[in-house]
């Protein structure tokens, strides 16, 4: 009797210790993704720099030269403000891609600007990857192709915000 109370008694401390860890890891994650987004959105994205770079990449990269040899064949400042532009995205992406941040906040912050930067860029990464024979931002692709295949409001939704006109933003 004594040996099968034992056992019941381990057992309980044994699921309540791993119900704790599951709770301590997914605060940690929490934790983690909100550093990410802090360190991310607000530096890098909210940085006047950056901002005038994707204003330029975004309204006149496409009428001031053509995608011909890539993002590295573009003169100066164009180059470095599209690279700018493109890295940021890519470095964002391989967060996403690794698991680093959860897919629903990654995508709900992101979701609008990345599908419009990236239709803008395609045509100068796909030239620079032809120029390197590489890959190049191989992952702001699959970011994009992410993004392009979830509607906003349906990511929104998952992560359960609600807006004053119902349960989400309505069109």
């Amino acid at each position: 009797m004594y040996n099968a109370a034992s056992l019941i008694v381990s057992l309980i401390a044994l699921v309540l210790s791993g119900f704790a860890t599951v709770r301590q890891t997914r605060h940690a994650r929490s934790e983690s993704d909100m550093t990410w987004v802090l360190e991310v959105a607000m530096r890098n994205i909210r940085d006047k720099e950056f901002q005038s770079d994707q204003r330029y990449v975004l309204t006149q990269l496409a009428r001031d030269h053509p995608p011909d040899g890539g993002m590295d064949a573009l003169p100066e400042p164009a180059r470095s403000m599209t690279r700018n532009v493109a890295f940021t995205y890519e470095y964002i992406a391989i967060m996403y891609a690794l698991g680093m941040v959860d897919s629903r906040v990654a995508l709900g912050i992101f979701h609008f600007r990345i599908s419009q930067v990236w239709v803008t860029l395609e045509p100068y990464i796909r030239a620079e990857r032809e120029a390197r024979q590489a890959p190049c931002c191989p992952f702001f692709e699959s970011f994009y192709v992410h993004a392009s295949g979830k509607p906003a409001e349906d990511v929104l939704r998952s992560i359960g915000l609600r807006s004053l006109r119902g349960f989400l933003p309505h069109r």
